[in-house]
């Protein structure tokens, strides 16, 4: 029997896409034009693309975001948008105020949409979580449809929007109150590792411009439970999930002139990590089991039977238990001092310490300085 062709990822619009979508239909409804089912849009890359409309009439639009197969929260968000005309005076200091030609837009969240409390991030401290991605979409499409002299104020909601953003990063990014208004490219790549990392250095930043010079890389739900009870006096916003990408959140600390990172993860990644492997997704690398038991080796008397089975188990954790308890501290620091040798590729000079969810308990691993 064949096997059925996997159909690609469908890609989606950002909810920067959406708002400025809403809004330029919002306006060119005012303007008398019947924009009752979809409108078109210009993206950053010059293309313009249509995005369907739920609902249209003047001065109002109301959209559903379409995030394609991507997992985020806010697929299916309904968007809403108002536009009238207004004078100067109006503007609140959370506004943002964009000059489209000769006209003036105040730009304002009338519900759903999230303030920004803290620097570091795309959107104004003190002004809605509207990233300057989508407001540039906002200017260029309402120039395109003819917004020229005057003073708008353009209101845009999101349904719902204080309880997604307690799914997103928004409450440790010191976003109140909503989601953001994202997006550079306008489009959304599903399961992007481009966003991903993006998310991490964003993580990253905001820890630093926060005064905290500490960041604690988690690589899952576990590993950051773990972390935080370990760790009881770092701020939550330190606490940053990286997944498979180790070597981009090391770079990214450096960057932002970190002190210290620590790496909160299962032996099977600290595993791979020692064995110098930048991305440590499973389908992507396989763990290098003549390491493991080398490392082994030096620090645990191991049975013949160990020896010869342990190059062919199937995970670290399976190879761990072939492993006398009383050789497992020291095969863990073995492991995470030349996993650290092997970061000095990526963040030369940046002291890093261990947090290990390990087979038999937890573990918080002080190395000795690294030497060059």
């Amino acid at each position: 029997m064949s096997t059925p062709l996997r159909q690609p990822l469908r890609k989606g619009f950002s909810t920067g896409a959406n708002a400025a979508a809403a809004i330029t239909a919002a306006w060119r409804t005012l303007n008398g034009e019947n924009t009752r089912e979809a409108i078109p849009l210009l993206f950053p890359d010059g293309e313009t693309r249509t995005l369907p409309l739920a609902a249209s009439e003047p001065g109002f639009s109301r959209i559903i975001k379409d995030g394609g197969d991507d997992p985020d929260c806010t697929h299916g968000a309904v968007m809403e948008a108002r536009v009238r005309a207004t004078v100067p005076e109006e503007a609140a200091p959370e506004d943002y105020l964009l000059s489209i030609r000769g006209a003036t837009l105040i730009l304002r969240s009338a519900g759903g949409i999230g303030l920004c409390t803290l620097p570091g991030l795309d959107c104004e401290q003190h002004k809605w979580a509207i990233n300057e991605g989508p407001r540039r979409m906002i200017a260029d499409n309402l120039a395109r449809s003819g917004m020229r002299e005057g003073c708008w104020l353009a209101e845009i909601s999101v349904r719902d929007g204080e309880k997604l953003a307690g799914k997103t990063l928004n409450p440790l990014l010191g976003v109140v109150g909503g989601i953001s208004i994202l997006g550079t490219s306008g489009i959304v790549r599903p399961y992007s590792h481009e966003a991903y990392i993006a998310t991490i250095r964003i993580c990253v930043r905001s820890t630093r411009l926060s005064g905290f010079d500490k960041a604690v890389f988690c690589t899952g739900g576990r590993t950051a439970a773990l972390a935080k009870s370990l760790l009881p006096g770092y701020p939550s916003i330190s606490f940053i999930c990286i997944g498979d990408f180790i070597a981009e959140s090391l770079q990214s600390a450096v960057e932002q002139g970190m002190a210290e990172a620590v790496v909160a993860c299962m032996p099977g990644k600290l595993c791979k990590y020692a064995a110098g492997f930048s991305n440590t997704h499973a389908h992507k690398v396989a763990q290098d089991m003549q390491l493991f038991l080398r490392t082994a080796e030096r620090h645990a008397a191991l049975t013949e039977e160990a020896r010869r089975s342990i190059p062919s188990c199937s995970s670290v954790r399976q190879a761990l238990a072939l492993v006398p308890e009383e050789g497992r501290l020291s095969l863990y620091r073995d492991l995470a001092a030349e996993a650290r040798r092997q970061f000095q590729r990526h963040a030369p000079g940046l002291p890093v310490r261990f947090l290990i969810s390990g087979f038999s308990g937890n573990l918080l691993l002080d190395l000795p300085p690294c030497l060059p």
